[in-house]
Protein backbone atom coordinates (compact mmCIF):
# COMPACT_ATOMS: atom_id res chain seq x y z
CA UNK A 1 0.00 0.00 0.00
CA UNK A 2 1.30 3.40 -1.02
CA UNK A 3 2.63 6.03 1.35
CA UNK A 4 2.05 9.65 0.36
CA UNK A 5 5.23 11.57 -0.39
CA UNK A 6 3.34 14.87 -0.18
CA UNK A 7 1.91 14.11 3.26
CA UNK A 8 5.32 12.93 4.46
CA UNK A 9 6.82 16.30 3.48
CA UNK A 10 3.98 18.26 5.05
CA UNK A 11 4.11 16.29 8.29
CA UNK A 12 7.85 16.89 8.50
CA UNK A 13 7.26 20.65 8.20
CA UNK A 14 8.82 20.73 4.73
CA UNK A 15 7.55 22.12 1.42
CA UNK A 16 5.92 19.58 -0.90
CA UNK A 17 6.91 20.17 -4.52
CA UNK A 18 3.95 19.80 -6.89
CA UNK A 19 3.61 20.24 -10.64
CA UNK A 20 0.45 20.20 -12.73
CA UNK A 21 -0.83 18.10 -15.63
CA UNK A 22 -3.87 18.71 -17.80
CA UNK A 23 -3.54 16.12 -20.56
CA UNK A 24 -3.03 12.39 -21.02
CA UNK A 25 0.78 12.25 -21.10
CA UNK A 26 1.94 8.83 -19.85
CA UNK A 27 5.56 9.97 -19.54
CA UNK A 28 4.80 12.97 -17.34
CA UNK A 29 4.70 11.23 -13.91
CA UNK A 30 8.08 9.57 -14.55
CA UNK A 31 9.69 12.85 -15.59
CA UNK A 32 8.18 14.68 -12.60
CA UNK A 33 9.53 12.02 -10.24
CA UNK A 34 12.92 12.09 -11.97
CA UNK A 35 13.20 15.83 -11.39
CA UNK A 36 12.37 15.58 -7.70
CA UNK A 37 8.69 16.44 -7.51
CA UNK A 38 6.65 14.85 -4.73
CA UNK A 39 3.32 14.95 -6.53
CA UNK A 40 1.42 15.79 -9.70
CA UNK A 41 -1.86 17.67 -9.60
CA UNK A 42 -4.02 16.39 -12.48
CA UNK A 43 -6.73 18.80 -13.58
CA UNK A 44 -9.82 16.87 -14.64
CA UNK A 45 -12.07 19.80 -13.71
CA UNK A 46 -11.17 21.79 -16.83
CA UNK A 47 -9.72 18.97 -18.96
CA UNK A 48 -11.42 15.77 -20.17
CA UNK A 49 -10.22 12.29 -19.24
CA UNK A 50 -12.26 9.16 -19.87
CA UNK A 51 -12.33 6.49 -17.17
CA UNK A 52 -9.71 4.26 -18.82
CA UNK A 53 -7.36 7.20 -19.35
CA UNK A 54 -7.76 8.08 -15.68
CA UNK A 55 -7.00 4.51 -14.59
CA UNK A 56 -3.96 4.33 -16.86
CA UNK A 57 -2.59 7.70 -15.77
CA UNK A 58 -3.03 6.80 -12.10
CA UNK A 59 -1.17 3.54 -12.72
CA UNK A 60 1.67 5.46 -14.38
CA UNK A 61 1.96 7.56 -11.21
CA UNK A 62 2.20 4.41 -9.10
CA UNK A 63 4.83 3.03 -11.45
CA UNK A 64 6.85 6.24 -11.07
CA UNK A 65 6.34 6.24 -7.27
CA UNK A 66 4.94 9.76 -7.19
CA UNK A 67 1.73 11.09 -5.66
CA UNK A 68 -1.20 11.89 -7.94
CA UNK A 69 -3.59 14.54 -6.63
CA UNK A 70 -6.63 14.34 -8.90
CA UNK A 71 -9.01 17.29 -9.32
CA UNK A 72 -12.32 15.70 -10.41
CA UNK A 73 -15.21 17.29 -12.31
CA UNK A 74 -17.75 16.01 -9.75
CA UNK A 75 -18.25 15.64 -6.01
CA UNK A 76 -20.51 12.59 -6.35
CA UNK A 77 -19.51 10.24 -3.52
CA UNK A 78 -18.83 6.97 -5.35
CA UNK A 79 -17.09 8.78 -8.22
CA UNK A 80 -14.69 10.33 -5.71
CA UNK A 81 -13.71 7.17 -3.89
CA UNK A 82 -13.45 5.19 -7.12
CA UNK A 83 -10.63 7.54 -8.09
CA UNK A 84 -8.93 6.59 -4.84
CA UNK A 85 -9.52 2.90 -5.56
CA UNK A 86 -7.94 3.40 -8.98
CA UNK A 87 -4.82 4.81 -7.35
CA UNK A 88 -5.16 8.54 -6.67
CA UNK A 89 -3.08 9.47 -3.65
CA UNK A 90 -5.29 12.46 -3.06
CA UNK A 91 -8.19 14.51 -4.33
CA UNK A 92 -8.33 18.27 -4.88
CA UNK A 93 -11.89 19.58 -4.72
CA UNK A 94 -12.70 22.97 -6.25
CA UNK A 95 -14.97 25.64 -4.75
CA UNK A 96 -15.23 24.47 -1.14
CA UNK A 97 -16.71 27.47 0.63
CA UNK A 98 -18.17 26.14 3.88
CA UNK A 99 -17.36 23.74 6.69
CA UNK A 100 -20.49 21.75 5.78
CA UNK A 101 -19.11 21.14 2.28
CA UNK A 102 -15.79 20.04 3.76
CA UNK A 103 -17.56 17.61 6.11
CA UNK A 104 -19.45 16.09 3.18
CA UNK A 105 -16.19 15.56 1.30
CA UNK A 106 -14.51 13.93 4.29
CA UNK A 107 -17.51 11.61 4.60
CA UNK A 108 -17.10 10.62 0.94
CA UNK A 109 -13.36 9.94 0.85
CA UNK A 110 -12.45 8.72 4.35
CA UNK A 111 -13.33 5.37 5.90
CA UNK A 112 -15.09 5.10 9.28
CA UNK A 113 -14.74 6.29 11.92
CA UNK A 114 -13.65 9.50 10.15
CA UNK A 115 -15.98 9.23 7.15
CA UNK A 116 -18.38 6.95 5.29
CA UNK A 117 -16.33 5.79 2.29
CA UNK A 118 -17.40 2.42 0.91
CA UNK A 119 -14.89 -0.43 1.33
CA UNK A 120 -13.75 -2.44 -1.69
CA UNK A 121 -10.15 -3.51 -1.08
CA UNK A 122 -9.62 -4.88 -4.60
CA UNK A 123 -8.33 -1.70 -6.24
CA UNK A 124 -4.85 -0.44 -7.02
CA UNK A 125 -4.88 1.48 -3.73
CA UNK A 126 -5.05 -1.87 -1.90
CA UNK A 127 -2.54 -3.61 -4.21
CA UNK A 128 -5.38 -5.60 -5.80
CA UNK A 129 -5.65 -7.71 -2.63
CA UNK A 130 -2.13 -9.11 -3.05
CA UNK A 131 -1.25 -7.79 0.40
CA UNK A 132 -4.65 -7.98 2.04
CA UNK A 133 -4.62 -6.38 5.46
CA UNK A 134 -7.29 -5.47 8.00
CA UNK A 135 -5.36 -2.24 8.56
CA UNK A 136 -6.05 -1.03 5.00
CA UNK A 137 -8.84 1.43 5.96
CA UNK A 138 -6.66 2.96 8.66
CA UNK A 139 -3.72 3.17 6.26
CA UNK A 140 -5.88 4.77 3.56
CA UNK A 141 -7.24 7.37 5.97
CA UNK A 142 -3.71 8.25 7.04
CA UNK A 143 -2.14 8.30 3.55
CA UNK A 144 -4.97 9.73 1.44
CA UNK A 145 -4.73 13.46 0.87
CA UNK A 146 -7.81 15.71 0.81
CA UNK A 147 -7.17 19.17 -0.62
CA UNK A 148 -9.99 21.73 -0.56
CA UNK A 149 -9.84 24.81 -2.75
CA UNK A 150 -10.42 28.28 -1.36
CA UNK A 151 -11.79 30.16 -4.35
CA UNK A 152 -14.48 32.57 -3.13
CA UNK A 153 -14.72 35.39 -0.59
CA UNK A 154 -17.11 33.15 1.40
CA UNK A 155 -14.44 30.45 1.53
CA UNK A 156 -11.86 32.95 2.76
CA UNK A 157 -14.24 34.08 5.51
CA UNK A 158 -14.82 30.43 6.46
CA UNK A 159 -11.18 29.34 6.16
CA UNK A 160 -10.76 28.64 9.87
CA UNK A 161 -13.99 26.62 10.08
CA UNK A 162 -12.98 24.61 6.99
CA UNK A 163 -9.49 23.97 8.34
CA UNK A 164 -10.99 22.75 11.62
CA UNK A 165 -12.69 19.77 9.94
CA UNK A 166 -10.86 16.50 10.71
CA UNK A 167 -9.83 14.82 7.48
CA UNK A 168 -9.08 18.02 5.56
CA UNK A 169 -5.33 18.10 4.90
CA UNK A 170 -4.66 21.16 2.73
CA UNK A 171 -6.30 24.52 2.04
CA UNK A 172 -5.41 25.39 -1.54
CA UNK A 173 -6.01 28.90 -2.81
CA UNK A 174 -7.33 29.09 -6.38
CA UNK A 175 -5.95 32.50 -7.42
CA UNK A 176 -7.73 32.62 -10.76
CA UNK A 177 -11.27 32.19 -9.51
CA UNK A 178 -10.61 34.10 -6.31
CA UNK A 179 -9.07 37.13 -8.02
CA UNK A 180 -11.98 37.17 -10.48
CA UNK A 181 -14.40 37.46 -7.57
CA UNK A 182 -12.29 39.93 -5.60
CA UNK A 183 -11.51 42.11 -8.61
CA UNK A 184 -7.78 41.96 -8.05
CA UNK A 185 -4.65 40.50 -9.61
CA UNK A 186 -3.97 36.78 -8.92
CA UNK A 187 -0.27 37.38 -8.26
CA UNK A 188 0.94 36.79 -4.68
CA UNK A 189 2.25 40.37 -4.59
CA UNK A 190 -1.23 41.89 -5.01
CA UNK A 191 -2.29 43.49 -1.70
CA UNK A 192 -5.73 41.85 -1.66
CA UNK A 193 -4.29 38.46 -2.55
CA UNK A 194 -1.61 38.87 0.10
CA UNK A 195 -4.35 39.55 2.64
CA UNK A 196 -6.03 36.28 1.60
CA UNK A 197 -2.74 34.42 1.97
CA UNK A 198 -2.34 35.68 5.52
CA UNK A 199 -5.90 34.74 6.49
CA UNK A 200 -5.60 31.24 5.05
CA UNK A 201 -2.13 30.80 6.54
CA UNK A 202 -3.44 31.77 9.97
CA UNK A 203 -6.38 29.36 9.67
CA UNK A 204 -4.12 26.51 8.57
CA UNK A 205 -1.62 27.10 11.36
CA UNK A 206 -4.35 27.33 13.98
CA UNK A 207 -5.68 23.88 13.08
CA UNK A 208 -2.44 22.15 12.14
CA UNK A 209 -3.18 21.98 8.41
CA UNK A 210 -1.11 22.84 5.34
CA UNK A 211 -1.92 25.46 2.75
CA UNK A 212 -0.63 26.55 -0.63
CA UNK A 213 -1.38 27.75 -4.15
CA UNK A 214 0.00 27.62 -7.70
CA UNK A 215 2.76 30.10 -8.50
CA UNK A 216 4.46 31.27 -11.66
CA UNK A 217 8.04 31.72 -10.49
CA UNK A 218 10.48 30.74 -7.78
CA UNK A 219 10.25 34.28 -6.37
CA UNK A 220 6.50 33.80 -5.89
CA UNK A 221 7.12 30.37 -4.36
CA UNK A 222 9.54 31.85 -1.85
CA UNK A 223 7.15 34.66 -0.98
CA UNK A 224 4.35 32.27 0.03
CA UNK A 225 6.76 29.81 1.68
CA UNK A 226 7.80 32.64 3.98
CA UNK A 227 4.15 32.84 5.07
CA UNK A 228 4.15 29.12 5.85
CA UNK A 229 2.89 27.56 2.60
CA UNK A 230 3.93 23.92 2.26
CA UNK A 231 1.89 22.81 -0.79
CA UNK A 232 3.38 24.75 -3.69
CA UNK A 233 2.62 24.13 -7.36
CA UNK A 234 5.18 25.30 -9.91
CA UNK A 235 5.48 23.83 -13.40
CA UNK A 236 2.91 22.33 -15.78
CA UNK A 237 2.62 20.64 -19.15
CA UNK A 238 0.82 23.45 -21.00
CA UNK A 239 3.16 26.19 -19.74
CA UNK A 240 6.24 24.12 -20.53
CA UNK A 241 5.16 23.39 -24.11
CA UNK A 242 3.95 26.97 -24.65
CA UNK A 243 7.26 28.42 -23.45
CA UNK A 244 9.32 25.91 -25.40
CA UNK A 245 7.51 26.57 -28.69
CA UNK A 246 7.72 30.33 -28.17
CA UNK A 247 11.46 30.01 -27.62
CA UNK A 248 12.13 27.68 -30.53
CA UNK A 249 9.96 29.77 -32.86
CA UNK A 250 12.00 32.85 -31.93
CA UNK A 251 15.19 30.88 -32.59
CA UNK A 252 13.92 29.88 -36.03
CA UNK A 253 13.02 33.45 -36.89
CA UNK A 254 16.45 34.66 -35.75
CA UNK A 255 18.23 31.96 -37.74
CA UNK A 256 16.22 31.87 -40.95
CA UNK A 257 13.91 34.87 -40.98
CA UNK A 258 10.13 34.82 -40.75
CA UNK A 259 9.73 33.99 -44.45
CA UNK A 260 11.57 30.68 -43.96
CA UNK A 261 8.87 29.35 -41.63
CA UNK A 262 6.28 27.26 -43.45
CA UNK A 263 2.88 28.97 -43.10
CA UNK A 264 -0.04 27.04 -41.74
CA UNK A 265 -3.04 26.11 -43.88
CA UNK A 266 -5.15 29.00 -42.59
CA UNK A 267 -2.62 31.51 -43.91
CA UNK A 268 -2.87 29.96 -47.40
CA UNK A 269 -6.61 30.53 -47.65
CA UNK A 270 -7.52 33.57 -49.77
CA UNK A 271 -10.78 35.46 -49.17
Amino acid sequence: MKHSKVLAKIRAGEVARICALGHFLPFFPKLAAHFGYDGVWVDAEHRAFDSREAQALLAFHHNADIDCIWRPPTTEKTALYRLLEDGATGLMIPHVSTAEQAKTLVAAVKFPPLGERGLDGAGLDADFMTHASPSFPEHANRETLLVVQIETPVAVANASAIAAIPGVDVLFIGPGDLSLRLGCCPAPSDPQMMSVHKKVAQAAEMHGKAWGRPVGSIAEAQSIQELGARFIVLGDDFGAIYSHLASTSADLEAAFGVSSIVPNEASLVTP
